[in-house]
């Protein structure tokens, strides 16, 4: 972590995060996002990342009181959100506190409802925010799992029934005594069927690693 901090407030909060258990490696601060197209860079103050995994958990900006229901920094914030590549990544918008019993004050940024004023204590800890990221890439992964599964039972009900028509028509030929089907074209029939269900295979296979991965993580949090 870069400790040449541009305020005293980027400092504090730096410091409570380590404070609080966030390892110095998982706070990156001012990283650097181009917009897909290339022309524009955004450097939110702080990412949270997984240092073993290198997934992006969080972004957090910090803003003087006077500049936290500004337009500004909604359009900022919304962009932040957009240029990571991840529209769900939690965005918290830190300032700091008129209260003397909470060290900052802390709104949640949501792209549909903007900013949201939330109790500074409810703040996530590093293995929140981690487990947090476990559950989202389940979702995920049980999403991909299903549209797979969709995919490969239609590909198998053509499969099918191409396979079926084949038997059919290769059972009409023989009242004609015209061979359809010979050992050859069996074995190319099978290779084709094969080529076709391999991908499936494979992509079901790498789904259930990354799976039994998430759950390994999980476990350890």
């Amino acid at each position: 972590m870069n400790e040449d901090f541009h305020s005293r407030v980027e400092k504090e909060f730096a410091d409570y995060l380590i404070n609080i258990g966030y390892p110095k490696d998982s706070i990156v601060y001012e990283p650097v996002f181009k917009t897909n197209e290339g022309n524009r860079i955004f450097r939110p103050d702080f990412l949270i990342i997984d240092p073993v995994k290198k997934e992006k958990l969080a972004l957090i900006e910090i803003k003087e009181k006077h500049k936290v229901h500004n337009d500004v920094t909604q359009k900022q914030l919304r962009a932040y959100s957009k240029a990571v590549g991840n529209d769900k990544i939690p965005v918290f918008l830190v300032s700091p506190s008129n209260n003397t019993l909470l060290p900052f004050d802390l709104h949640i940024f949501n792209i549909g409802s903007g900013l949201i004023p939330t109790d500074f204590s409810l703040f996530p800890t590093f293995s929140a925010l981690s487990a947090e990221e476990a559950i989202e890439r389940k979702s995920e992964l049980r999403s991909e799992k299903n549209r797979i599964s969709e995919s490969f039972k239609y590909v198998s009900w053509i499969s099918a029934f191409i396979i079926f028509t084949i038997i059919v028509a290769d059972f009409i030929c023989a009242q004609y005594d015209i061979k359809l089907l010979t050992t050859e074209r069996m074995a190319l029939l099978g290779a084709i069927v094969a080529l076709v269900v391999m991908p499936f295979a494979q992509k079901f296979k790498g789904l259930g690693i990354e799976w039994e991965k998430a759950t390994q993580v999980d476990k350890g949090s």
